[in-house]
């Protein structure tokens, strides 16, 4: 299915052309939080509008496609990603947890970057240096590295810290100012997007995946997959 297919606004249309994405399944293979980035998706406004008209034909981002999108999900994606507001913001608004908001964005969008609409309402605080702010950025992003490469092993914030050659609250720091989780947040959601992958293949039994992603007890594992994706292990590859 082409993109022209689509009911779209003739400026959304010529984002996704900006983006070289022709194709449904083209755009389907992106989450938001990868488009978001594009200078011309940057606004969140044409994004929505795509959100909204695929849900309309039965698409969604999600990447396994086993999460009900409702209006509420899309109107925490409006908030976040168009209006701005914190999660916070949206929490006390919506009567939910910052860590539901946070969950609903990765699960039904892939949206686990901070919008440029939500960076232009959470401006450094005037009195911190600019040193101070790139080397705060230097070691979040060196800690997402990390998280992404050694997510098998034990890791922990300590360990981490250490290795860059910092203090473990100079990393929380780092995540509180240019990350909506916390550095144990992102671990677990990188584990757990490579334990649904691993789930898809029917011959490695659950308990090797849980060890593949890092944790040493099945029922630690089982308990953080359900808390991430609502079901159990087994119960998700039943229904892959």
């Amino acid at each position: 299915m082409h993109v022209t297919e689509l009911d779209l606004s003739p400026t959304a249309l010529a984002c996704l052309k900006a983006a070289d994405i022709h194709l449904v399944d083209q755009l389907l293979e992106q989450g938001s939080g990868d488009l978001i980035q594009h200078p011309k998706f940057s606004k969140g406004l044409e994004l929505y509008e795509i959100i909204c008209e695929l849900h309309r034909h039965g698409l969604t981002f999600s990447r396994y496609g086993h999460h009900v999108q409702t209006e509420r999900e899309r109107e925490i994606f409006r908030l976040r990603a168009v209006a701005g507001l914190t999660l916070d913001e949206i929490a006390e608004r919506l009567n939910l947890s910052r860590g539901r908001i946070h969950q609903l964005l990765r699960l039904h969008f892939r949206l686990d970057v901070v919008p440029p609409a939500a960076r232009v309402r959470r401006p450094p605080p005037p009195s911190m240096r600019r040193h101070t702010l790139i080397e705060r950025r230097r070691l979040y992003l060196l800690a997402c590295v990390a998280i992404k490469r050694h997510y098998r092993r034990p890791l922990t914030l300590e360990m981490v810290a250490k290795a860059l050659a910092t203090s473990p609250r100079q990393l929380q720091r780092a995540f509180a100012q240019f990350s909506d989780s916390t550095f144990h947040d992102d671990l677990v959601a990188r584990r757990m997007s490579a334990a649904a992958e691993l789930l898809s293949q029917p011959a490695i039994p659950v308990r090797d995946v849980a060890r593949r992603v890092g944790y040493r007890q099945p029922p630690h594992f089982a308990r953080a997959f359900r808390g991430c994706f609502g079901v159990s292990p087994t119960g998700f590859r039943a229904a892959c």
